[in-house]
């Protein structure tokens, strides 16, 4: 089933794109967020909808692509 018109917004606000950069970028940021991923949300005042979509992050998806992104930034590929 296609995402609802409410599902596209949450996804495309630039809030919540800020939160996923952070999230993919920032070890500190990423490791807080795993240790408590409903008040990292809350704290970016994620709405409801981001929150509930946060909480489902595939946590070793996170880990393995933000490996990725380091290792990209660093020039390097693995």
């Amino acid at each position: 089933m296609p995402p609802s018109r409410e599902e596209e917004n949450a996804v495309n606000d630039p809030n919540f794109e800020r939160f996923l950069a952070k999230l993919y970028t920032d070890d500190a940021f990423r490791a807080r967020f795993l240790r408590d991923p409903a008040g990292a949300a809350a704290a970016q005042k994620l709405t409801a909808e981001q929150c509930e979509a946060v909480n489902k992050i595939d946590k070793v998806g996170l880990a393995f692509a933000a490996r990725s992104f380091s290792a990209k930034r660093r020039g390097k590929t693995r």
